[in-house]
């Protein structure tokens, strides 16, 4: 995905919303993926489909308590 100027808040808007999907994944929730992406073009699926497969697997791996 082109990293310009005019789309970087989409991104983190896509980034934030990959990661609050993956963390009501963790809690349990159902989360239909193809209902999430299917408005968006074939890049931003797959951009985000593994941005949200990275946070699912971050989440899974129990935190270390401090």
């Amino acid at each position: 995905m082109p990293m310009d100027n005019s789309n970087i808040y989409s991104l983190n808007n896509f980034d934030f919303l990959a990661q609050s999907f993956a963390r009501m994944h963790d809690q349990g929730q159902d989360v239909d993926l193809e209902a999430i992406t299917g408005n968006m073009d074939e890049e931003h699926r797959v951009w985000f489909c593994r941005r949200y497969e990275r946070y699912c697997q971050k989440q899974s791996v129990p935190e270390l308590e401090h």
